[in-house]
């Protein structure tokens, strides 16, 4: 988990001690940075930027190589997203004012 927000973060160390989950890394950075940063595969990438900021077409991009063989990304938005034509949608619906979806790079 990746979270700049120091509340936030707090709050999310408080969480893992208090569920006792030893299997989960949480960095107090930027997200993006850490993005650039990585160079092993994910299986599954949530993303749940900052809803009024222009992350997810920055990040996206960046994510490519980040993804295992038939990886996917989530993603969590406050208005509907459209990705380039490159990502396929799985799923997309909305619960409340989040809208989300679940996509895989170079599968269409």
């Amino acid at each position: 988990m990746v979270e700049r927000n120091r509340t936030v973060y707090r709050n999310l160390q408080e969480n893992i001690k208090k569920l006792g989950f030893t299997n989960i890394a949480l960095r107090g950075e930027d997200g993006l940075e850490f993005a650039k940063q990585q160079s092993r595969p994910f299986d599954v990438i949530f993303l749940d930027p900052p809803f009024q900021s222009d992350y997810l077409p920055i990040l996206l991009p960046l994510l490519v190589d980040k993804l295992a063989a038939d990886g996917m990304v989530y993603v969590e938005s406050g208005a509907p997203f459209e990705p380039d034509a490159m990502w396929q949608v799985i799923k997309q619906a909305r619960a409340g004012a989040v809208f989300y979806q679940l996509m895989q790079y170079g599968q269409a």
